[in-house]
């Protein structure tokens, strides 16, 4: 469900090969045309030069190559900005942030209608540069998270990405983070709500009293807690982002960044399609 998009990834013709060390794995999940035991990195040598000793034509063809040299990022795809000028779309947020923050950087990443932004835009250098909570399927653990990354590779920036609502729940680590004099950067996705709930039961009428929230402004309480901070509605407001990022990052920075909300996200929607 979460691999292939309920299986609508694989085409209905495609032949399917499944290759485990475990025999009983083999066609668990869907039928194949074949079934291989064996290691995978073995198998996959083997068939490369299967492949090469013959003359078939292989997927990599000239269009697929240059659409991998061009658009093999997300932000290189075009998109519509949903922008308003009271609200900014976070994946134009994210593609400006991913600009601005230096490229040695370690992510930590709530749960939340949100969290693809932050995965699919913000670049990171290496294997160790996200760490993401969502296999937990639990909000509030983003920060947390961070926190643990920022002292594990304390020669990278710390950048954790949070939603209003995960960021809220979790409020007290701000004064971690505080304490233990981090250079970190928290985004928070503002939505005012916990925006998978409100996407998931809204369109079934049911009532979203309990998972909408008065604007709150996120970027005052951070600095109760000591941090810097900065609100951002607009590109332009990332100015201050740029300034601490100049300056002596003496203190830490919070982004409360007040996203669009006018739909979910479409891997949300996706996700739902199973539920």
């Amino acid at each position: 469900m979460w691999t292939t998009r309920h299986g609508r990834l694989i085409g209905p013709d495609a032949r399917v090969v499944q290759v485990d060390d475990d025999a009983s794995a083999l066609g668990v999940h869907r039928p194949l045309d074949l079934g291989v035991t064996g290691d995978v990195a073995v198998t996959a040598r083997r068939a490369l030069e299967a492949a090469a000793a013959g003359s078939a034509t292989g997927y990599r063809t000239a269009d697929v190559r240059k659409d991998i040299a061009e658009r093999v990022r997300l932000r290189d795809v075009p998109y519509d900005d949903e922008s308003t000028g009271e609200r900014i779309d976070p994946r134009t947020l994210s593609i400006a942030l991913d600009d601005l923050l230096p490229a040695e950087r370690v992510i930590g990443v709530d749960s939340g209608n949100f969290m693809g932004h932050p995965t699919m835009y913000l670049s990171v250098p290496d294997h160790e540069g996200l760490c993401f909570t969502q296999a937990f399927q639990s909000i509030g653990l983003g920060l947390a998270t961070a926190v643990g990354a920022a002292l594990a590779r304390p020669d990278r920036l710390p950048v954790a990405a949070l939603g209003d609502g995960g960021a809220l729940m979790s409020v007290a680590e701000l004064d971690t983070v505080r304490r233990l004099a981090l250079p970190m950067v928290v985004v928070v996705y503002n939505d005012d709500a916990y925006g998978a709930e409100v996407h998931h039961f809204g369109p079934d009428g049911h009532a979203l009293d309990i998972v909408e929230f008065p604007p709150t402004d996120i970027a005052t309480v951070a600095r109760g807690h000591g941090f810097e901070a900065v609100t951002v509605r607009t590109p332009v407001d990332l100015t201050g982002v740029a300034d601490w990022l100049a300056g002596t990052r003496a203190r830490p920075l919070l982004i409360d960044a007040k996203v669009t909300r006018d739909h979910g996200a479409w891997w949300l929607e996706e996700a739902f399609r199973g539920h």
